[in-house]
């Protein structure tokens, strides 16, 4: 259990610095009001930091109720919970939301990058062989 925790953690900083990065570099070409917040640092790295602890709720349920298959229920769950993530992001242009304003294809492209990021890097380190 103590390397799974170290897991998670490097898991969470790995997917947080990551997409701080891809912020920062996406940032000068984006174009967006100040206003925009899911393209703000604090936002990325509390919806980043939210994401990997969720995710490890939901490994520990799976490990504790399917103990024999938990790796590939985990990954089918994380695959369907990736696809679920890009709605809101899809959805922004349409919003009526003054906030949304910013939700350009690129944005919108360089957000959904970021779930794809920190899926991979989640599934990765929680699935991993821990010897």
């Amino acid at each position: 259990m103590k390397k799974f925790t170290i897991n998670v953690l490097i898991a969470t900083i790995l997917s947080t610095v990551f997409n701080i990065v891809l912020l920062a570099i996406a940032r000068p070409f984006a174009n967006v009001p100040a206003t925009f917040s899911p393209f703000q640092y604090l936002s990325v790295i509390l919806f980043t930091v939210l994401s990997v602890i969720t995710a490890m709720i939901v490994y520990m349920g799976i490990l504790k109720f399917y103990p024999i298959f938990y790796k590939k229920i985990f990954i089918w769950v994380s695959v369907i919970s990736l696809i679920f993530s890009f709605i809101p992001d899809i959805l922004m242009p349409y919003s009526k939301d003054i906030d949304d304003q910013g939700a350009t294809f690129f944005v919108i492209v360089i957000l959904m990058i970021m779930h794809v990021l920190t899926a991979g890097i989640v599934v990765y380190f929680f699935t991993k062989k821990i010897d």
